[in-house]
């Protein structure tokens, strides 16, 4: 019995050492293969040096603390080095298994010349078949590579490599890539001083591939210019932040061709200034989202200016064809001509809005031969001052148009009041300008109806055209239905009354210095009405004379049955009326019939300014008067 144990012991020490002699010949054998494997790959790209450090051979397979290898190709120099190198094998199929690199570094000083094949063509990048000493993975945990132009490629990298080149595939959790590009043109828009940094993960294979972009993710450059030189639109230092959206792209490694693209997601935009030649330079932002091609490219989303304004855009950009760009805003309250007046280059200086709500809506085409707009402007319930006049309850539509020539129209454009002084309302305008765009203060003005309430009756403009290129222009107006007692209370005096009807006309004659009323004419309606001035007010037209002492005390209480009055309006501000009535008052000479002519003077600025400062307008007109008044006196008392 002890005897067999002795053998058996022997048996099984003799099977250990067999088994030792083998694994060792397969590490020997295993590492023979290595070295081979090593030797063709150094000998198919020309490897100048090779070297390893710190070496361990084991069943599991190799490891190595550190490697680097140099290329000595000139057609594909590179050269990397690398730490924590495992090589793993497959026991079963005598192979390598896999390959891991904890850190590797490639250096790529000059982009590899395209190879030629027979027929003088590029071959392609795989290779028709796979080496075999290839392995089934190989997974690089930092990477970074160096390649030409300032380019650098940091992150992680799995690559699985099948049998089949067609097969192969490649994956990576984020791989940042860093570079700058050259300038581009495309459709006459030029875009210069293009950096970048991208970051991406996902997979692709040798036909396609799907990435992810990574947040952080930035596309720099110095400027965007539009065809014309930049005259539409310039943009300087913008930043394009992708980050979010997903890249598919389509390609062919063997003419080395994208045949498919397209990036889609979230999109945010910078631009550090914007200039255009109706807008006023400032920086503006975007947020919203892409959807783009190799053929084309759509944005939506919301731009804000540094002024705040705030608009929904819709751009689409065919690259074969015409840039389409549609916005639309919305401003309510005080802080829409705030807005308005720090974001329009021509938006009119002195205009408040105070309440309501304006609605812009565009739609521009960009052609290479200028811009196109088609707009509108929304007015609801606004109301707020314009230098020193107050208006409430502007409702209505303005349509914009821009190609040839700027074209605006109205079909009833309403104000409920427009107060200077003397209230006017509701006002309501139908017609349009139309202006040639190298010329636009110097368009023609159509108009269909303009009118407006006056004093219990109306103001009319007579329908017309007239060329503000050709000036002066006299517009026709009509006075119906003014009634005497609404004049007489909104004159700043006390005492005076009136009764009657009056119309007229007033030929306006509009020139560059201004405006005046020139031969105008107005009169009283039959039956006629009364008069009453009082005497204190007349004093001074008397002046120790009878005649005049007479027409002072008939004015007092006139009855009269004719008003005639001559109309003529200077520049300066000044009113001159030659009046003319016919009448009499029961308390003077009996009742019997008087004639009077009076030739009376007003400084309408002067005396809108009393009504302004009396408080007949409202409290934010009456302010603004009353410190533009200071500021004046102010400045003479330094004179």
């Amino acid at each position: 019995m002890g005897a067999g144990k002795r053998t058996r012991a022997r048996r099984i020490g003799r099977w250990l050492a067999a088994a030792v002699v083998v694994l060792l010949l397969v590490v020997i054998g295993a590492g023979v293969y290595a070295r081979d494997a090593w030797q063709q790959l150094m000998a198919n790209q020309a490897i100048q040096q090779f070297e390893w450090q710190g070496m361990h051979l084991s069943l599991a397979g190799i490891r190595a603390d550190g490697f680097s290898l140099v290329s000595s190709d000139p057609a594909r120099p590179f050269a990397l080095s690398g730490s924590g190198f495992v090589l793993g094998w497959d026991w079963q199929s005598l192979s390598l298994a896999s390959v891991r690199i904890e850190q590797l570094e490639v250096e790529l000083p000059a982009w590899p010349e395209p190879a030629a094949g027979g027929s003088g063509t590029s071959q392609s990048l795989l290779p028709e078949q796979a080496p075999a000493w290839l392995p089934d993975t190989i997974s690089v945990n930092s990477l970074r590579v160096e390649l030409p132009e300032e380019t650098v490629i940091r992150g992680n990298i799995h690559v699985e490599l099948a049998p089949a080149p067609e097969q192969w595939r490649m994956e990576t959790t984020e791989l940042w890539i860093s570079g700058a590009l050259p300038d581009s043109e495309g459709s006459g828009w030029r875009v210069n001083g293009i950096e970048g940094r991208i970051g991406v993960a996902g997979n692709a294979g040798v036909e396609s591939a799907r990435l992810d972009v990574l947040a952080g993710s930035t596309l720099n450059m110095n400027g965007v210019v539009s065809p014309d030189g930049g005259e539409t639109v310039r943009l300087e230092q913008v930043k394009v932040r992708p980050g979010g959206s997903i890249l598919e792209a389509g390609y062919s490694l063997s003419d080395r061709s994208l045949k498919t693209m397209r990036l889609t997601g979230p999109l945010a935009l910078d631009v550090g200034m914007l200039q255009q030649a109706n807008l006023k330079p400032q920086s503006w932002s975007f947020e919203g989202q892409l959807d783009g091609d190799l053929n084309r490219v759509d944005i939506r989303g919301v731009a804000k200016g540094a002024a705040g304004l705030v608009l929904d855009v819709d751009a689409r950009w065919p690259f074969s064809g015409i840039l389409r760009v549609a916005a639309s805003a919305e401003l309510e309250g005080s802080q829409a001509s705030r807005i308005l007046a720090e974001t329009l280059e021509q938006w009119p200086a002195g205009i408040e809005i105070s309440d309501g709500r304006l609605s812009a809506q565009a739609s521009v085409r960009l052609p290479d031969k200028g811009p196109e707009l088609e707009g509108k402007v929304i007015a609801s319930g606004m109301s707020g001052i314009t230098d020193r006049m107050a208006w409430t309850g502007l409702d209505g539509t303005l349509e914009l148009s821009v190609e040839n020539s700027l074209v605006i129209r109205t079909s009833e454009l309403q104000l409920e009041q427009l107060n200077p002084g003397v209230p006017l309302g509701p006002v309501s305008i139908t017609g349009s300008y139309r202006a040639p765009l190298q010329a636009l203060t110097k368009g023609t003005v159509s108009l269909i109806r303009a009118r407006a309430g006056f004093l219990g009756g109306e103001i009319r403009v007579k329908p017309g055209e007239w060329s503000l290129a050709s000036l002066p222009v006299t517009v026709p107006v009509w006075l119906n239905g003014i009634q005497v007692e609404r004049l007489m209370t909104v004159y700043p005096a006390e005492g005076l009354a009136g009764s009657g009807t009056l119309e007229g006309e007033m030929p306006l004659v509009i020139d560059r210095d201004g405006v005046e009323v020139a031969g105008g004419n107005i009169r009283a309606v039959a039956p006629g009405g009364t008069l009453k001035l009082p005497a204190d007010r007349l004093q001074a037209l008397a002046r120790n004379n009878e005649t005049m002492d007479l027409v002072v005390g008939a004015l007092q209480n006139f009855n009269y049955s004719v008003l005639n009055s001559t109309i003529d309006y200077d520049q300066e501000g000044t009113l001159n009326l030659g009046l003319r009535l016919e009448g009499s008052n029961p308390q003077v000479r009996d009742g019997h019939p008087i004639v009077v002519n009076l030739n009376l003077q007003e400084d309408i600025p002067a005396l809108l300014t009393s009504l302004q400062l009396s408080g007949r307008v409202n409290e934010a007109v009456t302010e603004k008067v009353r410190k533009l008044m200071e500021k004046r006196e102010a400045g003479n008392g330094n004179n």
